[in-house]
């Protein structure tokens, strides 16, 4: 059962609460990570719960365009069966606090302190521990009886606020990254970042270095690459920011055909573009189950330099395909992997693409080893001190 708003009293104690920003059916990081660790973390034999943040019908619109869900019973209900379908272990107690989807910030504005609103907790796992204090509510950073939070750090907002290149955003960025730092002291005693693209200057005393994602199960069950198969795709967010100008741009020079998955705020702008440069690229929308289409692809391509770490990169990597990136510091945890192909500069990615299409493939163990989810969770319980049940 799926415990009604702001209930805590009702609620036994836990080891751990799990809480996320976003949530399903919103496939974006933190709804996606959080499912598997409060999945993992209950195989594990460790009491959890796990927080969601609830949109009424007005934020459903602007963030879906339909109503999905009509009571938080309904949300919970599909997100076990959708955890279900994507090989995540049972979920554990699922409980919700408020919050409203912005389309201007394309991001959920938590409105409810989600710390209260858990039960009694030991630990807690935090998503974008800087995103609970976007607004000023109340959400007091220390708790009777906790032990430890542990908060994941994932989004370069600066990045996305300084793109447009404007100064007044560039110090509104600059504004905006140590208003962050000041709310990872406050919602974290620990943060994990995701890979060295962040600026974490001033913090350095709370950052600890692990892995702490994974990659579904699914991705290692693709079928091994054909000597004869080829194919190129780019899957991900369709965002300026993702680097689609640089598919454009390779596809138009090769002529060579791109498959791009995935919808996002600049996807009519982006398709129009396309189609002005006559870029031989066709548009197949997102897609709930990856795993099946890119088992038509022999390379997946990925301009993009605005990650924090790309899960759709270490997918394809699981999956046992190339993936050709850029030398960026979000993809420093690929480079000793095999099957990656780097470039210093987008004009060098249209010979590595084709370099990739001919390449022989390694195995995928490597991959699969460090981007498994069991072992990740095992290591995050480590982290937040849980003993093995």
């Amino acid at each position: 059962m799926a415990q009604p708003l702001a209930s805590p009293a009702v609620q036994a104690p836990v080891d751990v609460t799990v809480l996320t920003t976003a949530a399903l059916p919103w496939r974006t990081g933190p709804s996606l990570f959080s499912l598997w660790h409060a999945g993992g973390l209950a195989a594990l034999g460790h009491r959890v719960a796990y927080g969601l943040p609830w949109l009424d019908a007005r934020s459903q619109m602007r963030l879906w365009g339909e109503v999905l869900f009509s009571t938080p019973q309904q949300q919970a209900d599909w997100t076990r069966d959708e955890a279900q379908r994507l090989g995540v272990p049972a979920l554990p107690e699922i409980f919700f606090f408020k919050g409203v989807f912005s389309r201007t910030a394309f991001s959920i504005f938590i409105t409810q302190d989600a710390f209260a609103a858990a039960p009694p907790s030991r630990t807690f796992l935090v998503q974008e521990p800087e995103h609970f204090g976007w607004l000023p509510f109340k959400s007091a950073r220390n708790r009777p009886g906790v032990e430890k939070i542990l908060g994941i750090v994932m989004t370069n907002y600066g990045s996305y606020i300084r793109r447009p290149g404007n100064p007044v955003r560039a110090a509104f960025a600059d504004f905006v990254e140590w208003r962050h730092k000041k709310l990872m002291r406050k919602h974290a005693d620990v943060i994990v970042p995701l890979s060295p693209a962040l600026d974490l200057a001033g913090v350095e005393d709370l950052v600890q270095w692990q892995q702490v994602t994974g990659v579904l199960d699914a991705f290692a069950q693709v079928p091994p690459l054909r000597d004869d198969q080829h194919g190129v795709y780019f899957l991900g967010r369709l965002t300026w920011d993702k680097g689609l100008q640089w598919v454009i741009d390779s596809a138009k020079r090769l002529n060579l055909p791109m498959d791009v998955y995935g919808d996002g705020p600049d996807q009519d702008a982006i398709r129009r573009r396309a189609n002005q440069q006559n870029a031989p690229l066709r548009f197949c929308g997102p897609s709930a189950s990856p795993w099946e289409v890119i088992a038509n692809y022999r390379v997946f391509f990925n301009p993009s330099v605005s990650e924090v770490l790309c899960t759709t990169t270490a997918e394809a990597l699981v999956a046992g395909r190339h993936v050709v990136i850029p030398n960026c510091p979000a993809n420093r945890p690929f480079f000793d992997l095999p099957n990656v192909h780097v470039y210093d500069h987008p004009d060098q990615a249209d010979t590595l693409l084709e370099q990739a299409l001919g390449a022989p493939t390694a195995p995928a163990e490597q991959a699969r080893n460090r981007f498994n989810w069991e072992k990740v969770c095992q290591s995050v319980a480590e982290m937040l001190g849980l003993k093995h049940s």
